[in-house]
């Protein structure tokens, strides 16, 4: 077993808190980590003044909105943002990270207004870390720390799908998903987050699969709100009286055996057409309506000479499973 010379030991610790790699505790360091994140006004010293370290805080709705006040100079609130976030936490899916909030050595919040004010608005405790005493501005520098920060590319969903769920297809999945969303909540239902992309792909993934394995290239035909309307009409028909959709989904991707006068050849038309080149993202709703609709009339065994854009379809193939469709409009529910 080896010696140690304790001499030795004090002269490496004496030579090491003189060089500042080692300091004494201050009383800053004992206090609880909700009392540390209690701060001063503006332009005083923090209670965490000196140098810069980073604590685990239980943030509660009034200690995030007391923070909020320190909210001097930040890019504008984006509520969407803060809706998504709050989704999260109420679903139990929020998951606490290395980011959180940060704050300058004069108090000022540099990051984290979209998180306190998710927390604000779900009503809702969270654990997140939070770092303080970081240097408002930077010595022999023009710049500031808040010029550093959030400058990186963010990785949308569709990354996280690829990188770590592994699905080749996340991209697709993604804006299919988001449509899906739409179709099963009536309000807007922007920026949804990887936890609730795949709690609707688990919901709809045997629909979803299939009409992204046999898709068009075509520029109409392979609108999300195309793919995420049969996947939609699929598992709602699965286990009941109505004839399975895929053949009519493959038939309208091919452009083959549709009848002359029926709704999927009146789709097929619209979506093939020069008109079709103006769907975009932001239509997929309406397209998804669309499509219902058509499946809807299909169904029906009508004919018709030009489809209207109307909300029928959407609410029959609702009611086919309701359960399902309950379950996900609650992922978009933050509620009182």
């Amino acid at each position: 077993i080896p010696r140690f010379d304790a001499n030795e030991i004090r002269r490496i610790v004496a030579a090491s808190k003189e060089s500042g790699l080692i300091r004494a505790a201050t009383p800053a360091d004992r206090i609880a980590p909700r009392k540390v994140a209690t701060l001063a006004q503006p332009g005083q010293p923090a209670p965490s003044a000196g140098p810069m370290r980073t604590v685990w805080v239980e943030v509660t709705p009034a200690q995030a909105a007391e923070w909020l006040k320190n909210n001097f100079v930040n890019r504008p609130l984006r509520e969407d943002v803060v809706q998504s976030y709050a989704r999260d936490m109420r679903n139990g899916v929020w998951v606490a990270t290395h980011q959180g909030v940060a704050f300058s050595d004069t108090n000022a919040l540099i990051d984290g207004q979209h998180r306190l004010s998710a927390i604000v608005l779900s009503g809702l405790t969270v654990r997140m870390m939070a770092t303080y005493g970081l240097p408002a501005t930077i010595e022999g520098s023009e710049m500031t720390t808040m010029d550093a920060v959030d400058r990186g590319r963010t990785r949308s969903v569709a990354d996280q799908l690829k990188i770590q769920h592994g699905m080749a297809n996340g991209t697709l999945i993604a804006a299919v998903c988001a449509s899906l969303g739409a179709i099963c909540y009536s309000d807007r239902t922007r920026r949804l987050t990887v936890g609730q992309t795949l709690e609707i792909y688990r919901a709809f993934e045997a629909g979803v699969d299939f009409v992204i394995e046999h898709r068009s290239r075509a520029h109409g035909l392979r609108a999300a709100g195309v793919l995420a309307a049969f996947a939609f009409a699929i598992a709602a028909t699965e286990g009941t009286l109505h004839p399975d959709l895929r053949p009519s989904y493959v038939a309208l991707v091919e452009g083959d055996n549709l009848v002359k006068g029926s709704p999927l050849s009146a789709l097929y038309a619209f979506l093939t057409s020069a008109d079709a080149r103006l769907l975009t993202r932001g239509t997929d709703r309406g397209v998804a309506d669309l499509v219902l609709n058509a499946l809807h009339l299909e169904l029906q065994g009508a004919k018709v000479a030009k489809l209207d854009l109307a909300t029928e379809g959407t609410v029959f193939f609702r009611k086919l499973h309701p359960e399902r469709v309950n379950r996900i409009a609650n992922l978009f529910k933050l509620g009182k």
